[in-house]
């Protein structure tokens, strides 16, 4: 049974508006601006506060930050302290979540944020080196707390701070990045099936490397033989090239950032394959790759958010159906592309849509093989739709 919830304050309080309180008391953690009734005089940015209705029951607790373009960020819905114990536990429950579930590598996310019940805490590791993001002005007050569970917890020898994202700043928090404790590596080194995999970690983008696609990454590789062409466009440090390669492919990977490419190349000699590399615009690319006329058995089309508000979509479904077709064209008959997208605001059904105007621009018909979300160490909850992010679409050309 759940905790009776008492109706006395622990602390600074925060009242929410009634139509609010149904969604939030349903554990959805997220409380906008007009959402709020009232907060208690000197709440300070951070706060860990006592979220109630209009008639003092308590709802639960998270922190608060009135400045911020979320003010509210639930932890718990019940009455309990916010400390040691409690990141210690959260921690806990989030590596028992992922146990045998996560194989073939020795590189996991181990907190993610709001659907691992720490909203603002963002940690990968790698063998032994923790790589950590904190968010907002609540994990920022209480950094502390949250770097000793992750220690002791995760057993990590050393770890690093990659707190440079821009929601820290609508927080009212600098950008912070740069070693915890331990010796951090020059090269975080990892391993992922058969390849080793190497990043620098404060010149890597986001937490260091892209551990969401691990699974995509294994099924296309899965799907190539020999000496068969294989194109990852939006390649970055080329995760899907090195595994293409590994399994006897001839890669070609497309990125405009010139030092992403230069990593896949030492990446790729380090691992006794070859890639071939293309910098510059994706769309460009193809449009070159098409005039040249070559074809591939395989593609990816991984590109960055393109949408980080619902008005982007529009114009990021425009980039997937150009890409898609180009794809298309160039794929022999039952060759297979896989379009993916990280943004939040592209649905499934958006790129089935730009998928289905590619294939007439195309003058094809593809089947859709097979729809695949983000891993088990990047959880989903129902009460949390915001925690869905990444979502695929396997498409193999018809002949």
């Amino acid at each position: 049974m759940p905790a009776k919830l008492s109706r006395t304050a622990r602390g600074p309080a925060v009242t929410l508006k009634a139509a609010a309180v149904r969604r939030i008391a349903g554990r959805y953690p997220f409380g906008h601006a007009g959402d709020i009734a009232s907060a208690d005089a000197g709440t300070q940015p951070g706060d860990v506060v006592d979220v109630r209705d209009e008639g003092g029951k308590l709802v639960g607790r998270g922190y608060f930050n009135p400045d911020g373009a979320t003010p509210l960020r639930m932890l718990v819905w019940e009455a309990r302290d916010i400390d040691l114990n409690f990141y210690r536990e959260r921690v806990r429950a989030a590596l028992a979540r992922r146990e045998g579930r996560i194989t073939g590598t020795n590189a996991m996310r181990v907190l993610h944020a709001e659907a691992d019940g720490l909203p603002g805490v963002v940690a990968d590791q790698f063998g032994d080196v923790l790589s950590v993001q904190l968010r907002n002005a609540g994990v920022e007050q209480h950094r502390d707390l949250i770097l000793r569970a992750l220690r002791e917890e995760t057993g990590a020898t050393s770890a690093f701070e990659r707190s440079d994202t821009g929601e820290r700043r609508k927080e009212g928090l600098d950008l912070v990045s740069g070693p915890l404790w331990g010796e951090v590596p020059e090269r975080v080194e990892f391993y992922e099936d058969d390849l080793r995999l190497h990043f620098a970690p404060l010149d890597a983008q986001k937490t260091g490397f892209f551990l969401d696609q691990r699974d995509n990454r294994r099924m296309l590789a899965g799907l190539l033989a020999p000496g068969q062409q294989f194109l990852d466009v939006y390649s970055y440090t080329g995760g899907f090239s090195l595994h293409a390669a590994k399994a006897g492919a001839q890669s070609t990977a497309i990125d405009k950032d010139s030092v992403a490419l230069g990593v896949l190349e030492r990446e790729a000699r380090e691992n006794g394959v070859s890639v071939g590399l293309r910098w510059g615009d994706a769309i460009e690319q193809l449009a070159a790759l098409e005039k040249e006329k070559k074809t591939f058995h395989a593609a990816v089309f991984d590109p960055p958010t393109l949408a980080k508000r619902r008005d982007d979509v529009p114009r990021a479904k425009r980039i997937f159906t150009d890409g898609t077709a180009a794809l298309l064209r160039m794929l022999v008959p039952g060759g297979h592309v896989l379009v993916s997208t990280c943004a939040h605001y592209i649905r499934v059904d958006d790129l089935l849509d730009a998928a289905r105007v590619a294939a007439g621009a195309a003058d094809c018909d593809a089947e859709v093989v097979a729809v695949t979300y983000q891993p088990a160490d990047h959880p989903h909850l129902l009460s949390v739709p915001e925690s869905l992010y990444l979502k695929s679409i396997l498409l193999r050309k018809q002949g």
